[in-house]
């Protein structure tokens, strides 16, 4: 990616005149053009509608009309984002219903500030996986394997890649059980998962109501923490107010728990390793580590494991609002559809009480640290054959790149993912930090804290090989 700049020095330059909204659009273009074929980021692509948006901006620039942070940078939305004039599909093999292409708050707020909405990004079918893969539309190419296609992460699966396409600056997905969050620590860029009512989901087509957040994913945590202020409801009134605390912050100011061990096992060769040394790395510049053990989570993640938290909610919202879609479902959600008919009410009832119940003690792990760390993702993203993912026998089950996610979720917490290094095979590791639930501000300042001591994706990790 050819611009190095981050959000705020673009916005900067954009208001000072040394560049244009058109300008930026035109770059973007480009990008596209260059690599659209190459990474399949975008199911549409919203060249018309992107080219209004940057002169519209370039206008209010020139009669001084400054109506936001957003003004006149490029944003992909997840094809699960209700956008006028653009179909959405959820990753489905047809276009839904005209009430899903309503506009919900998110991005109502970023067209307020006439940012520049490039396309809509591809996703797994009904945001239902963590691999990124689609037998619809085909899987988005994880730019860090020049040799194999492999998954990018789901289920916002193109959203990192159209940060790598250089095609946005920012990329918006949806997070129920960590598809923000997966997607950047597979991809290696930085994931924001909000607390769930943060932010208003509505516009967006749902798979679990109680869980699902909107978030973005940025090359940057200074990016990341851009975006929150330009559109969180307590700083949209004075965003840079809480920029200048972020700048202020220190590792010294801070206490990070290493997460329990449930965390660690099971990873791929060079996973833990990385995400272990990047925490080294933080205590030498002042961090403050100690352990956060996590009986809730040991609980919790044993029964994930086993497939007994599933998604009724998906297939209730199949039945009553598309009944006409079941019988086209991928072959993994109807099996998912035929357990669901074999789940008793009261079954799913006694878990989601269970769940509650656990999350109302698992506040007791931040008693005396102010953020969780452990590896986002704890394997390899998984290579593709004709699109799906291929697992050896011996290998633990596809919904494992969720297990150090989906527990935020859960609990109510708030977690971003930033990448520390990569693992044997080359691949990006992302560090998970986790805080209590309405706390994105403590965990934004510990994530900039941590990415001044290890710099942003790209002095990190270097280019990724498909793109070098």
């Amino acid at each position: 990616m050819r611009n190095h700049t981050t959000l705020a020095e673009t916005a900067a330059a954009l208001r000072s005149g040394d560049v244009s909204a058109r300008a930026i659009w035109d770059a973007a273009q480009e990008r596209h053009e260059d690599c659209g074929d190459l990474l399949n980021a975008y199911l549409v692509w919203a060249d018309e509608m992107a080219a209004e948006s940057a002169k519209a901006a370039n206008a209010a620039f020139a009669a001084g009309r400054d109506l936001g942070p957003l003004q006149g940078l490029p944003i992909s939305f997840k094809d699960h984002y209700g956008i006028d004039g653009l179909p959405t599909y959820a990753g489905t093999s047809r276009r839904l219903p005209e009430k899903w292409e309503r506009e919900g708050p998110v991005v109502q707020g970023a067209k307020r500030q006439l940012s520049v909405i490039t396309g809509k990004t591809h996703s797994v079918e009904f945001a239902a996986s963590g691999i990124g893969d689609n037998p619809h539309w085909g899987a988005p190419r994880n730019p860090w394997d020049a040799e194999l296609p492999r998954g990018t992460g789901g289920s916002s699966s193109g959203a990192a890649v159209s940060l790598w396409e250089g095609s946005c600056r920012v990329a918006f997905g949806t997070d129920t059980r960590g598809s923000v969050r997966i997607p950047g620590a597979m991809s290696g860029v930085v994931g924001l998962k909000i607390t769930a009512g943060r932010w208003s989901d509505d516009g967006i087509v749902p798979l679990d109501p109680e869980h699902d957040t909107p978030g973005p994913l940025t090359l940057s945590v200074q990016d990341s923490a851009y975006v929150f202020a330009a559109l969180d409801p307590a700083h949209v009134r004075n965003p840079q107010g809480l920029l200048n605390n972020l700048e202020q912050s220190r590792l010294s100011d801070f206490r990070i728990g290493i997460a329990d061990a449930c965390f660690w096992g099971g990873c791929s060769p060079g996973v833990a390793e990385a995400a272990k040394a990047a925490l080294s790395e933080l205590e030498a510049a002042g961090a403050q580590l100690g352990d956060a053990d996590s009986p809730e989570s040991r609980d919790l993640e044993e029964v994930f494991m086993r497939g007994r938290l599933l998604m009724p909610d998906l297939f209730a919202f199949i039945e009553t609002e598309l009944p006409e879609w079941a019988e086209q479902l991928e072959p993994r959600l109807q099996k998912g559809a035929e357990r669901m008919q074999r789940l008793l009410a009261t079954d799913h009832i006694k878990r989601k009480l269970w769940v509650r119940s656990l999350a109302e003690t698992a506040d007791r792990c931040f008693a005396n640290i102010d953020v969780i760390a452990c590896p986002t993702v704890p394997r390899t993203p998984p290579v593709l054959v004709d699109g799906a993912p291929v697992f050896a026998d011996d290998d633990p089950p596809e919904h494992i790149c969720a297990r150090n996610t989906c527990l935020v979720n859960f609990f109510g917490w708030c977690a971003i993912t930033l990448p520390v290094g990569l693992d044997q095979l080359g691949m990006p590791v992302g560090l998970q930090l986790m805080a209590p639930g309405g706390h994105e501000e403590t965990l934004l300042a510990v994530a900039s804290a941590a990415e001044r001591t290890f710099g942003d994706v790209r002095s990190r990790l270097g280019t990724p090989p498909l793109l070098g």
